[in-house]
């Protein structure tokens, strides 16, 4: 019996970037969430979320699809910035809020063979507030999703790691502010970006909910690091500093990817409504001085 559904694996992608070698380097994760149309919940439009800073400092990132078109995999390269430097791409407005959100054409990719899938907002995501009533909480499982250390290749099948929710009760109470919570799970550099789903749970203590569905519960920001200091006996000065992974994982819940998915539809809606503007617009009339005589 399959716990993680298939779509939720298409909808993972890897990000890469040109490496000095000539090859695509593979640098972070992201995943395709889909918005229900409020005045039409049978349209849909889609997103690609991932880290602020897994896109930092990039002018494009290749976007890797496993592929029925002949080839295993396609990779697609996608601007992040227009010809005036102007993003392309919605970020969290709070500084410490690690998610950005770039909307995609999914017929492109249908029109490609390109295999892919979404994490619906409205049916396959769960809130603070939701978590807390299904009772997704401290020991809850969760799977995290990604592409650590460049693997990659040869067909995108991301890595999956199993752990629990360490921490989220204070994020509970805190839904409204800017907050996080931690799972003890070890990711690794790629693994940024990448979806944290929650285990279907069918035994919990009696009196207690259960959440009985896989769900897209929050993103994978960066694990926090463990900072040793060594220091010299004989002069008391600090003469190294030791850094390791403690095992434990920031994430963003859905809360705020559905916040920054709302500034990129308003985005594109923005960029629409001004296109409409400029075709309607009347044709300027030639003044005396410029009819050619």
């Amino acid at each position: 019996m399959a716990i993680i559904p298939d779509f939720f694996l298409n909808a993972v992608v890897a990000l890469g970037i040109d490496g000095g070698d000539g090859k695509k380097h593979w640098i972070g994760t992201g995943f395709i969430v889909g918005r229900k149309e409020i005045d039409n919940p049978n349209l849909s439009t889609y997103y690609i979320i991932t880290n602020k800073h897994v896109i930092e400092q990039q002018k494009y990132v290749y976007i890797r699809f496993n592929s029925l078109g002949g080839e295993l995999v396609k990779d697609y390269r996608i601007s992040l910035y227009d010809s005036m430097g102007v993003p392309m791409f919605s970020a969290h407005p709070h500084d410490k809020t690690d998610i950005i959100a770039l909307q995609i054409l999914p017929q492109t990719l249908i029109n490609d063979k390109s295999i892919w899938g979404a994490f619906d907002l409205a049916d396959h995501a769960l809130t603070l507030e939701q978590m807390q009533n299904t009772g997704v909480n401290e020991g809850s499982l969760v799977y995290a999703l990604g592409f650590p250390m460049d693997l990659v290749a040869p067909i995108k099948v991301p890595i999956c790691r199993l752990g629990c929710i360490s921490r989220v009760t204070d994020a509970f109470l805190l839904k409204k502010g800017t907050p996080i919570f931690l799972v003890d799970a070890q990711t690794f550099p790629g693994n940024s970006g990448g979806p944290i789903v929650s285990r279907p749970e069918h035994i919990s203590i009696g009196g207690t909910p259960s959440n009985t569905s896989a769900n897209l519960i929050g993103i994978l920001s960066a694990y926090i690091p463990y900072r040793e200091t060594l220091y010299s006996r004989q002069t008391g000065r600090d003469r190294m500093i030791q850094e390791e992974n403690s095992g434990l994982t920031i994430v963003h819940p859905v809360d705020r990817i559905k916040e920054v998915v709302e500034l990129e539809w308003a985005r594109i809606e923005t960029q629409k409504k001004a296109a409409n503007n400029v075709a309607t617009l009347p044709a300027p009339q030639a003044t005396k001085e410029e009819v050619a005589v």
